[in-house]
């Protein structure tokens, strides 16, 4: 089994126009094929004082998904391990996630409401790169830890990642206002998406600097674009309103700013996150600036070559890792 990809993602909210685009494709003959499985739901089914007689059918239906999910998410250890039901019945009986299976189905009583969506996001995919087989999508509970897990043949969601900005649990767990806002059903697609795409395509510069930061978040994000076309500017690059429209009135003198002060090719790992990480702003160019603001640029510069160069495909895209060739052949000017 190849090495699980586990997706720790911010958060923030979505109301805005879309980014320019392209035609999405025609995809109504493409056929995909995936389960949707509601793994929490058989956790929370089992009695806690039970275990040791659920445990041989979880086991059996849940094969090697329920050994990633045990040891890489629950970090309740290997389903072999002798303390394994001794483990799994202190996560049931756990107070914080018996509420948290209660929110979850007072929100979502029945998550086949996520499948057209995600079908359509597969399409997509799969009329972009038709040798992918489409993974299974699982939903579980991690105990508010990552996202999105996802392996060669699935990939996983933490749903209670995404029970809305306002949820209680949140607030209790002190989240940043500006992660928080990104805890909303609607990512739960778009997110899915990004994890595919960061696994299939990992980040492997030919120079670690800020450039290829930027430029490598933006293929990751136009990836997304491409799967999920209707998505808002603000789910996008997950900004606010406010944020983004500060970001089209200022984008040409940040970019100046960037290239004055040397930026763009600084190798310094403290530049690139505060261009590049999760932030409520940007500290270089004050707070009503957003965090990630090189990300939405990196997409800017993709989106532009992409536009002029109608040969490149998405797959040759994402391959490629010269992000000063991108930039280059983009003619980008914000």
């Amino acid at each position: 089994m190849r090495n699980i990809f586990i997706l720790l993602i911010s958060t923030l909210m979505f109301f805005s126009s879309c980014t320019r685009s392209p035609k999405a494709p025609d995809v109504s003959n493409i056929e995909v094929n995936f389960k949707l499985i509601p793994f929490y739901k058989d956790l929370e089914a089992i009695p806690p004082d039970s275990v040791d007689q659920y445990l041989p059918n979880l086991k059996k239906e849940y094969g090697k998904y329920l050994d990633a999910i045990s040891m890489r998410v629950l970090r309740i250890g290997s389903p072999e391990e002798k303390s394994y039901p001794e483990h799994l019945k202190a996560f049931l009986e756990y107070d914080a996630n018996r509420d948290v299976f209660k929110k979850i189905d007072s929100l979502f009583p029945d998550i086949s409401v996520f499948k057209p969506e995600i079908e359509q996001a597969f399409k997509y995919c799969k009329y972009y790169f038709p040798e992918k087989n489409c993974p299974d999508v699982y939903f579980h509970i991690s105990g508010f830890n990552q996202s999105i897990v996802v392996d060669s043949a699935w990939v996983s969601v933490s749903i209670e990642k995404y029970l809305g900005a306002d949820c209680i649990f949140y607030e209790w767990l002190e989240m940043y206002n500006y992660l928080r806002r990104q805890m909303i059903p609607e990512k739960i697609v778009p997110d899915i998406m990004k994890a595919i795409a960061l696994t299939d395509f990992p980040f492997m510069p030919e120079k670690f600097n800020l450039l290829n930061n930027m430029v490598y978040q933006g293929k990751v994000l136009y990836f997304v674009k491409q799967t999920c076309p209707e998505i808002p500017d603000t789910l996008l690059f997950d900004f606010t309103e406010k944020q983004l429209e500060w970001t089209k009135k200022f984008r040409a003198d940040v970019w100046g700013y960037m290239i004055e002060q040397k930026h763009l090719f600084s190798t310094d790992r403290m530049v690139i996150q505060k261009y590049t990480g999760d932030g409520p702003f940007n500290s270089y160019l004050g707070q009503d600036s957003p965090g990630k603001i090189g990300a939405y640029f990196g997409y800017r510069i993709v989106e532009e070559y992409m536009d002029k160069n109608k040969d490149v495909t998405l797959e040759q895209l994402m391959k490629d890792n010269n992000g000063q060739k991108i930039l280059s052949k983009s003619g980008f000017n914000p």
